[in-house]
């Protein structure tokens, strides 16, 4: 999870006292405006949006528009895709416009309002991914018990708690203009979306995060994968080929999406600590800053982040209880909707 702030402050040579407000903006804006390295992200970014939009859309589209795939697994992955829609259409374009621009555009609501919603976001998926590898761990380890929980009550329950994990910060963030020598100047660029609780509180409040989202989930599921593997080992005998096989795979896509998730937030959850803790700092001349590499560090997890709202349709997609209903009624939809074309026509 990250948010739209920087600990940066911004301050800007006058030009001795000669340029007017314009072209002292316009310096601003230059020296602050994309260079090739962070539009090279925003193309990427986008690209990953763009696919991340239609996957989800489909999935979302798919199980609503066939009765016979509303079964409590395909429900929960519907949730998930709903919550990376979240992320990728209100989240990613203002977080990437911040970054590229280091000035947050909109409004006081609007920056408390995309944290709450991402960190809201993130977290269904997260719990999400609990409950349906808790449910699979069930199903292998202990499969005529019925399911933990009625999915018509997690789904309500994981959404509460998630806006509940994530109410705290927003409520602390303001928009703060940039500082800059020129006395009794004011502009849109370099103003951040920040916290204004103490830096100290802030350190703490990341690795409480970290520890939330990602490290005791990432404890959890995997032990329950490994804990479902060595179950399987232990079944060959009681079990027919057939069932195994189909086991085995749904345990290996479960370990594939686990391996995702821990790849995906972990340069997210190491880039907020090191900057809460100011860990990335030059710690010399404002001159020898590599611009570069400030963008690389800190648009990198960005893109590892938000690819797994992109990744998640097709690998969800597979831990269905039958994979081919997706194609099938992905083929469906399609087919019905080409026909109303048709027939407009």
């Amino acid at each position: 999870m990250s948010g739209t702030s920087s600990s940066v402050d911004y301050d800007y040579e006058d030009g001795g006292g000669n340029t007017t407000d314009a072209e002292y903006e316009a310096l601003i804006a230059d020296v602050l405006w994309p260079n090739l390295v962070e539009r090279w992200f925003v193309a990427v970014l986008v690209a990953m949006m763009v696919v991340g939009v239609v996957g989800n859309s489909l999935v979302v589209l798919v199980v609503f528009s066939n009765k016979s795939m509303r079964n409590a697994l395909n429900i929960v992955l519907t949730n998930l895709a709903l919550a990376d829609l979240l992320i990728l259409l209100f989240c990613l374009p203002p977080t990437v416009i911040n970054d590229v621009t280091k000035t947050f555009w909109f409004s006081t609501v609007f920056c408390k309002s995309v944290l709450f919603i991402q960190n809201t976001s993130v977290y269904v998926s997260v719990l999400s991914l609990v409950f349906i590898t808790c449910e699979r761990w069930r199903a292998i380890t202990y499969p005529l018990k019925p399911p933990f929980f009625s999915t018509s009550h997690v789904i309500p329950a994981i959404w509460l708690l998630g806006m509940m994990l994530s109410s705290p910060e927003p409520l602390t963030l303001q928009l703060q203009p940039a500082q800059f020598l020129r006395p009794n100047f004011a502009t849109t660029w370099g103003t951040q979306c920040k916290e204004t609780w103490s830096q100290s509180f802030q350190r703490k409040y990341q690795l409480v995060q970290a520890l939330c989202a990602y490290l005791c989930p990432l404890f959890i599921i995997s032990c329950l994968c490994i804990h479902m593997s060595r179950t399987l080992k232990l079944s060959r005998v009681s079990m027919g080929r057939r069932h195994i096989s189909s086991r085995k795979k749904a345990v290996r896509m479960l370990c594939a999406v686990v391996f995702l998730f821990a790849l995906s937030n972990l340069p997210v959850h190491v880039y907020n600590i090191a900057l809460s803790f100011d860990l990335l700092s030059s710690g010399g001349d404002e001159q020898e800053i590599d611009v570069n590499m400030v963008a690389i560090r800190k648009l990198a997890p960005r893109v590892f982040s938000y690819s797994s709202s992109c990744l998640n349709p097709i690998l969800y997609s597979f831990m269905s209880v039958n994979e081919r209903n997706f194609t099938s009624g992905f083929n469906i939809y399609t087919y019905i909707h080409v026909e109303e074309m048709r027939n407009v026509v």
